[in-house]
């Protein structure tokens, strides 16, 4: 019966193939009842045999897309790295500042400064830096801003171009002597400036650190007060003036840190806050 199937279905072929489109196909003959399950079977089988050819030949020609398989997923599109120009990527920093030592205290306060993660700056007087050159390198080295707060903490808005130029000379020698290099920032006492003060700087390439938050830590002497000070006057871009030379003004530094940042703010150096500063140009806050 096989071979009759087979040969019938050859004929149907050969005759088909030459036809037109519309020619009538040569009527194929009744099988027997009996064989009909027979058959059936045999074309089921050979409908299976050709699916699975048909699939491996897929799997092979098209790996990514054969039935039952997933496409490798695409890469994920990389994140933007964040801008770094200037104070762009610092827009809630707030630099906190140190005036008049390094001295007794400044130990500790570094101490608590690292515990934190928190960095500073220093407006250091040359005597007091020739006289702890170790803490100045523990300064530079672990990223701390120091500035120059010159040598005799005179108030140079009162002084001529010669002696504002030596007062700043001085500071800037001491700072160089203990750590290697000089620095760009120079505080004047008292935050006392003028024109002078201002053709003096330029002419050196250094500028002028002062401050729009003044915590008076120097009148009252109370952590609570300096702490309240700080954090309640400061905004993105401030500058605080506090000294290191007080044990009450070191107490209030976790305070000062933590109250910041829980106003969304960072404490950080002057280098950090403005990273490319005008020569010559008084700086009260970033902004």
């Amino acid at each position: 019966m096989r071979r009759i199937l087979t040969s019938a279905l050859t004929v149907l072929i050969a005759a088909a193939m030459p036809a037109a489109a519309h020619a009538q196909l040569p009527q194929i003959p009744r099988l027997p009842a009996s064989s009909s399950a027979d058959i059936q079977g045999e074309i089921n089988h050979r409908l299976e045999d050709a699916r699975a050819q048909v699939e491996d030949f897929s799997s092979q020609a098209f790996p990514h897309t054969a039935p039952g398989k997933k496409a490798p997923a695409a890469p994920a599109p990389k994140k933007p790295q964040p801008r770094s120009e200037g104070g762009v990527d610092c827009a809630n920093c707030v630099a906190i500042t140190y005036d008049d030592g390094p001295g007794a205290e400044t130990n500790r306060l570094l101490d608590k400064l690292k515990a934190k993660n928190a960095h500073a700056s220093f407006m250091v007087i040359a005597p007091s830096a020739e006289q702890h050159p170790e803490l100045l390198k523990r300064m530079k080295a672990e990223g701390h801003t120091i500035g120059n707060h010159t040598k005799s903490h005179r108030q140079l808005n009162t002084l001529s171009y010669e002696q504002v130029s030596q007062e700043i000379d001085a500071g800037n020698a001491a700072i160089k002597k203990a750590t290697g290099q000089g620095t760009r920032w120079v505080r004047p006492p008292y935050g006392a400036t003028n024109a002078t003060v201002d053709q003096v700087t330029r002419d050196k390439g250094v500028s002028q650190a002062l401050w729009d938050v003044d915590t008076v830590d120097w009148k009252d002497r109370n952590s609570e007060h300096v702490c309240s000070s700080a954090v309640q006057g400061a905004r993105a871009g401030s500058i605080v003036l506090m000294h290191d030379i007080h044990p009450t003004t070191v107490d209030a530094a976790d305070c000062v840190i933590d109250g910041l940042r829980a106003k969304g703010l960072e404490p950080v150096s002057m280098d950090r806050l403005l990273r490319t500063p005008v020569a010559g140009k008084r700086y009260y806050a970033r902004g």
